[in-house]
């Protein structure tokens, strides 16, 4: 019987898992199950839990009349809280017994806006929440109005992808007693704290912060009393800091962060807290992936991360002193969520035959469990044939040098008739310094071009993360140059075997989009393009972006002062007049991170330079992440309108 084909209804049955909240000292897991909502255009979060030691069959801990997130264990195991809206009144706490019974709101004194949930204290008496606190310096009314009142910004950023303006407000940590809902701030000042948490002995708060003055982007690591009390800088060297860890005896914290301005590289580190002496684990080609948490064993001595290993997330276990590392096996499948339970790992993994689900092993990667089938629907669809291979490419030196790619075929039974040749998507990814994405989410018309007879790649070319710091390196400075060729080498190598032939397209998000771009302003190659958020024109990007004004010059080599030249010939709207592909330009209205200018300024020089087919897509009420986490309606219309463009563009006799 053959399976139906992909279709973006499919978005409806996807379910999302993430944010694992457990302990070493747990028997529960407790995590948000996310799914799309047809008639609302919405989404409904559910909590769910299940004990993996004893064969971990989940449970829904809450309904999806009412939403859900930001779950946190007790340390005694009795109850979980989390934040919810149910009662109309913003989001609150609420606790919801683990041995049966309704959750219910803590009456909390304070009015300050709740963000999230970071730890419970280690006796379980308060919750570590951070909350929005107003500042009337900032966006004060100074002219009367009746309407909203002027923003007024004199630091950068001032603004942030998905948040819009941030004036006007302060994000700091709150402790709740959990007995009296008295909130008590943790942290005070001109400044916004990330995250938080306390030491296991409960007597110190370490928190990560970001500076004060003209530019705030950067991160510091804040150590203090269990009350917030004789704060001091611990961390300062770093520029952004993703996640920390207390060791079990709280004399180390580990942390994942960057070092230099605007790299997105991620690297692992240790701080001695009494000393401050702080250190790099393994070396400087050992990157974390971006959502990696970090996960002490009990030991001491060992900790459990997401690394990024040549193209996938995997699990890798660091034995601290030493410096070394060993990765769990994981076949082509990818870790997205890492935490532990009791004496085991748990972990969310995907790949392009099967989504995410919750699995769990032992530290050493032995007697592996799939907890949940959230997403045993996919199984029914036609799952692509999928490989990761290597391609011969220039090195852009005068040499050669290997990369890999992901190579997705259409489904086929047996081994009636020819393997192609297919029409080909060529798929860049974002960054440049990431790496090619499994996530169904931000490749669902992957799967509609795939179920059309498409065949797809995807390469990890240089500038990619995960191979390495030089190889990442690379490409600063030389956006397009470099990477384009390789691109089009495993094109031409694709074509040479007969799995390809003239009917190609290339499409991409982000950096992605400005490689789209950029390739179809320097080859007649692609019949049709799809370029989503791009980068189209460097230096306004650089200004009008929220991380733009320090993630460019690092990514360029240079401000524009510097090299004016650079930023112009390596802009993709420089080169419009050469432009043959019917182009697709996807955007976000409030895109903070590649803005909405960006698509308007490509989509405008390509209307009066040539007579190229082009159309402009603007989502309204659309973040950067519009494809992956936007409203339902509009992630329907992206997808599905992607892979009908290329396809009717791509495929025509005549294009």
């Amino acid at each position: 019987m053959s399976k139906a084909p992909f279709t973006t209804d499919d978005l409806f049955l996807h379910r999302t898992l993430s944010t694992l909240s457990s302990g070493p000292a747990q028997q529960w897991l407790v995590f948000p199950v996310k799914r799309a909502l047809r008639d609302a255009d919405g989404y409904e979060t559910t909590l769910w839990g299940l004990r993996p030691a004893q064969g971990g069959q989940p449970r829904a801990l809450t309904t999806p009349v009412f939403d859900a997130s930001h779950p946190r264990l007790r340390p005694d195991g009795s109850c979980v809280a989390f934040l919810s809206s149910r009662d109309k009144g913003g989001l609150q706490v609420h606790l919801l017994p683990l041995d049966g019974g309704e959750a219910t709101p803590l009456v909390r004194k304070g009015d300050e806006a709740l963000s999230s949930l970071e730890a419970w204290s280690p006796d379980g008496k308060r919750l570590m929440a951070t909350a929005s606190v107003d500042c009337v310096e900032d966006g004060e009314d100074k002219g009367g109005s009746a309407g909203r009142p002027a923003q007024v910004a004199t630091y950068l950023p001032y603004k942030s992808d998905g948040n819009g303006i941030t004036v006007g407000y302060r994000m700091h940590l709150l402790a709740i007693d959990v007995d009296s809902g008295e909130s008590t701030a943790l942290t005070k000042g001109d400044f916004d704290v990330q995250s938080g948490d306390w030491s296991p002995d409960g007597r110190r708060l370490a928190y990560v912060r970001k500076g004060e003055g003209r530019l705030r982007h950067r991160y510091a690591l804040w150590v203090a009393g269990a009350d917030g009390d004789n704060a001091r800088a611990l961390v300062e060297r770093l520029a952004s800091i993703q996640d920390f860890a207390w060791s079990p005896d709280g004399r180390r914290i580990a942390i994942a962060g960057t070092e230099i301005e605007g790299d997105s590289r991620v690297g692992l580190w240790l701080v001695e807290v009494d000393s401050g002496t702080l250190r790099q684990l393994v070396d400087e080609d050992f990157e974390l992936s971006t959502s990696s948490t970090l996960h002490w064993h009990p030991d001491g001595v060992r900790l459990a991360v997401i690394a990024d290993l040549r193209g996938q997330h995997r699990i890798a276990v660091v034995e601290v002193d030493a410096g070394s590392y060993e990765t769990l096996a994981c076949g082509l499948r990818s870790v997205e969520a890492l935490g532990q339970c009791g004496d085991r790992l748990v972990y969310v993994d995907m790949g392009m035959r099967r989504l995410n689900e919750v699995s769990s092993c032992g530290w050493d990667g032995s007697h592996r469990h799939r907890h949940t089938r959230f997403n045993d629907w996919f199984l029914a669809r036609p799952l692509p044939r999928v490989r990761k291979r290597c391609f011969e490419v220039p090195d852009g030196n005068g040499g050669t040098e290997r990369i890999e790619a992901w190579v997705l075929l259409p489904a086929k039974d047996g081994d009636q008739g020819p393997d192609g040749p297919y029409p080909l998507l060529v798929d860049m990814h974002g960054g440049p310094h990431s790496m090619v994405l499994t996530d169904y989410t931000a490749h669902t018309y992957w799967y509609l071009l795939l179920s059309k007879g498409w065949a797809i790649v995807a390469p990890n070319a240089v500038g990619s993360t995960s191979y390495g710091k030089a190889f990442a390196e690379r490409l600063i400075g030389r956006w397009g140059e470099l990477d384009l060729p390789q691109y089009l080498f495993v094109v031409r190598t694709l074509q040479e075997e007969g799995l390809a032939d003239e009917r190609l397209a290339c499409a991409g998000k982000s950096y992605g989009g400005f490689l789209s771009a950029w390739a179809i302003g320097h080859t007649d190659l692609f019949k049709a393009a799809a370029v989503a958020a791009p980068v189209a024109n460097i230096l306004s990007h650089m200004g009008t972006s929220d991380s733009g004004y320090y993630v460019t010059p690092f990514a360029m080599g240079a401000g524009p002062d510097e090299a004016p030249e650079l930023y112009s010939r390596l802009s993709p709207v420089t080169y419009c007049h050469n432009v043959r592909a019917a182009t697709l330009i996807l955007q976000g209205e409030n895109d903070g991170r590649c803005p909405r200018g960006q698509s308007e300024e490509l989509f405008a020089h390509l209307m009066r330079c040539n007579q190229a087919k082009a159309e402009l897509v603007v989502y309204p009420e659309s973040s950067h992440a519009e494809a992956e986490s936007g409203r339902p309606s509009n992630r329907v219309d992206y997808h599905s309108r992607l892979a009908e463009w290329l396809d009717a563009h791509a495929t025509r006799r005549d294009a």
